[in-house]
């Protein structure tokens, strides 16, 4: 009665806590965790937007400075030849043909402002650019970039146009580009379900359509903060809508690219982490509680069963005793009655030697034959019943190697057809280099062969995952050493081995096949069992090249 008024208690003891100790962490933890998650989605958020704006930056940079080094690189190839007409359009021609999606007119501008050569659909040869504001600016850095407008040829457009001086006089190349090739661009931003990028000037027009709403020329109702150079991130409000932004500049400030995403769509993991740690806390809760339960009953219930297991326990070691007694008695058995099998077999020897005798005295005859078949019948009895004393005596005793003196000329090649067939089918060539004076050597020839086939499996694995299944090759190679030795060889060209596992090779579960394909015993094994030979086991090996096993065997007396 005492015991169980303590086992109560403890039960008591043990469901409070269960219940209070996990559960006021775990309430904490929840709140921090779902704290941090917000936290980490804002910034992951803003990250988003902001990696977006540099990656996009950067493609509409280079696709611009592709346009000015295509434009540079046709003024550098016309060269001397500037001033032939014919020549400059055909070269034109080709930039126009070779870029279709991107140029829809080329003109080259003289020293005096004339287009002077034109590739196009537009009546603009011999047009005069010189009071041009975008011209000036060409001529001043080198270089201009427009915005895109609709101008004579009533379709919005953009110009690149970039200048060199040739023979002491600046001549200026200028190509028209459509603004397609610039919008699939930005219109690659893929940002969630909300995310979108788009390009505006200095006067907030839009110089690419806008996904949720905007064509080109619009002007953007947003005041952005202002900005030189780097990449912006902020919050803003538009039409209502919460949205993070990121900018930054392009066209050396003439132009803004941003990019934004609806905050609704970037925090909506928030709202569901929020739900799925509530939901957490419930069922966790009600868990915790239920565990608390079944687990403070079960201690109970082992405390009170625990002199009774105790019990149990000390009756299954005296059976285990007495089942071991039993195995050394059976063993007894099998061996006394060993003795009267052998004896047997020697009287029906005998009497087989009587009844030949007496049978050629009286002739054979029907009861001759019948009484050959029954001796058959009672040696082949007495010979089961010996097998079966001689299991139960092995049972449990490693027997000891059977040495042979072996051929290993003769031997090799029998084990190689072992595995060939195998070999065949992964595409690998067995290559067999026996010498005929490699001296034969006393071993279990079982063991021996334990030994091959292991590390043949092994090379064909490693020539497979170098070479797949074709290319590969193993070789056979056996000889003398010079003190006289056996020296087998299995060589392979094979992935190879690393060199930091060169050392734990042979190591008991060490395996550095794939996928735990091996067990890491077959070369343990190996091992030891050269040593229990009297040899010694080496291996050398480089990586994507090959391996090298080596055998050495004392030669047979």
């Amino acid at each position: 009665m005492e015991r169980t008024r303590k086992y109560h208690g403890i039960r008591r003891v043990l469901l409070l806590s269960m219940i209070v100790v996990p559960f006021v962490p775990l309430i904490v933890a929840a709140t921090i965790g779902y704290y941090s998650h917000v936290k980490s989605m804002e910034q992951l958020a803003m990250s988003a937007v902001r990696l977006a704006a540099v990656d996009h930056a950067e493609m509409v940079s280079f696709f611009l400075n592709e346009r000015r080094a295509d434009l540079m690189e046709s003024l550098d190839l016309l060269g001397g030849e500037i001033k032939d007409t014919a020549k400059v359009r055909e070269i034109l021609g080709e930039l126009r043909s070779l870029r279709r999606d991107m140029y829809s007119d080329l003109g080259l501008i003289d020293p005096e402002g004339n287009q002077v050569a034109y590739v196009g659909e537009y009546p603009l040869e011999n047009k005069n650019y010189l009071d041009s504001r975008w011209y000036k600016e060409t001529v001043g850095k080198g270089y201009n970039i427009s915005d895109i407008y609709l101008g004579l040829r009533g379709v919005p457009h953009l110009n690149v146009s970039v200048s060199k001086l040739i023979d002491n006089k600046e001549w200026v190349l200028r190509a028209t580009l459509r603004p397609a090739a610039l919008r699939r661009i930005v219109e690659k931003v893929n940002i969630g379900v909300s995310g979108e990028a788009y390009i505006i000037n200095s006067a907030n027009r839009l110089q690419t359509s806008r996904r949720s709403g905007g064509d080109i020329f619009d002007r953007d109702s947003y005041l952005y903060p202002d900005q030189k150079d780097g990449v912006i991130t902020f919050d803003g409000s538009e039409n209502d809508e919460a949205y993070i932004f990121a900018t930054t500049c392009l066209n050396n400030g003439k132009w803004r690219l941003v990019v934004r995403q609806k905050h609704s769509d970037a925090f909506r993991s928030s709202s569901s982490a929020l739900y799925l740690i509530l939901a957490i806390l419930i069922c966790g809760g009600s868990v915790l509680v239920l565990l608390a339960v079944v687990a403070s009953n079960k201690v109970y219930d082992m405390l009170t069963r625990q002199a009774d297991t105790v019990c149990a326990l000390e009756a299954q070691f005296l059976r285990a005793a007495k089942l071991a007694e039993l195995g050394e008695m059976s063993a007894g058995f099998a061996h006394e009655i060993n003795n009267p099998l052998q004896i047997m077999k020697s009287d029906l020897t005998l009497l087989e030697m009587l009844l030949h005798e007496e049978i050629e005295r009286i002739g054979e005859g029907k009861n001759g034959a019948e009484i050959a078949d029954i001796n058959k019948q009672l040696k082949l009895q007495i010979d089961r019943c010996a097998g079966i004393t001689r299991q139960i005596l092995n049972f449990g005793r490693q027997n000891k190697p059977e040495f042979k003196k072996i051929n290993v000329v003769d031997y090799l090649p029998q084990v190689a057809k072992m595995v060939e067939k195998k070999a065949e089918l992964e595409g690998i060539r067995f290559i067999m280099d026996v010498d005929s004076r490699t001296p034969s050597v006393l071993a279990d020839q079982g063991l021996l062969q334990q030994v091959m086939v292991n590390l043949l499996n092994n090379a064909i694995h490693a020539v497979v995952d170098e070479h797949g299944s074709e290319n590969g090759e193993i070789v056979i190679a056996a000889g003398q050493d010079q003190n006289g030795n056996a020296l087998i060889k299995v060589c392979d060209n094979g992935v190879g081995i690393h060199e930091k596992d060169m050392e734990r090779i042979f190591l008991p579960f060490y395996s550095t096949k794939k996928n735990s394909d091996g067990t890491g015993l077959g070369l343990a094994v190996c091992h030891t069992v050269i040593d229990s030979l009297g040899g010694t086991m080496r291996v050398k090996s480089e990586r994507h090249k090959g391996t090298e096993f080596s055998i050495i065997l004392p030669a047979a007396g």
